[in-house]
């Protein structure tokens, strides 16, 4: 995305996740493409440590993305603090693009354990398993998500790695209103990354907001692009 982003003419692009490691990869990424290496060292691409919710930057810019963050989030009164926090980056006249999974991408019914996928590595095998289950609720859809790897090494021993997380998914209509209360207003909305109409068809839920008519009309236009 930082590619994309430049060469759609931004000064400068702030990448921000919460995980070091996650941080580390893209990193990695920058550093084995020389133009995105130069943009760094130009000081056109940082990332930095931090919580959606709380983020806070000293420039405003002209346009901010959450794009697969919605899910990992613990439901509205979180999605409102990270409404509010990419709201109090932007430029009165900025946008945020909020891109989560639509309608008909979420997963209809539960998976029991069943076997992901199984490989040889080495003299070991892997074996992956996995299980879902949805729970439907005012605010959206929740769904638990686990995986057991198991390790198998050649004398048969086996090395069990757990692993498992919650997922949330606001339908539309909540993600819409979820916005509102962060004084956001929604300019478009998609279905797809064609910019298909969203509806119940809809594989994908892009949301194009902008702040608040009051914001836009009080603010100072202050950012980076």
């Amino acid at each position: 995305m930082f590619a994309e982003l430049l060469r759609g003419g931004a000064r400068k692009v702030v990448g921000i996740d919460g995980s070091r490691a996650l941080l580390d990869r893209a990193l990695a990424r920058i550093g084995a493409d020389e133009r995105l290496t130069a943009a760094r060292d130009d000081g056109r691409i940082e990332l930095a440590l931090g919580d959606v919710r709380t983020v806070r930057h000293p420039h405003r810019f002209r346009l901010a993305i959450l794009a697969g963050v919605l899910a990992h989030l613990d439901g509205p009164e979180d999605a409102v603090r990270a409404f509010a926090a990419a709201r109090r980056l932007l430029q009165p006249k900025g946008r945020l693009i909020v891109d989560t999974i639509g309608p008909n991408g979420l997963p209809a019914h539960d998976l029991p354990l069943s076997i992901d996928w199984e490989r040889a590595l080495g003299d070991r095998r892997v074996v992956r398993r996995s299980r879902l289950v949805r729970a439907e609720a005012p605010e959206g859809l929740r769904v638990e998500y686990s995986t057991l790897t198991d390790v198998i090494e050649a004398d048969g021993t086996i090395s069990r790695l757990p692993a498992g997380f919650r997922l949330w998914y606001p339908s539309p209509t909540a993600l819409i209103g979820l916005a509102n209360e962060a004084e956001l207003e929604v300019e478009a909305a998609f279905g797809s990354h064609d910019l298909d109409p969203l509806d119940d068809r809809s594989e994908r839920c892009i949301v194009v907001l902008r702040p608040a008519a009051r914001d836009r009309a009080s603010g100072l236009d202050l950012g980076e692009s």
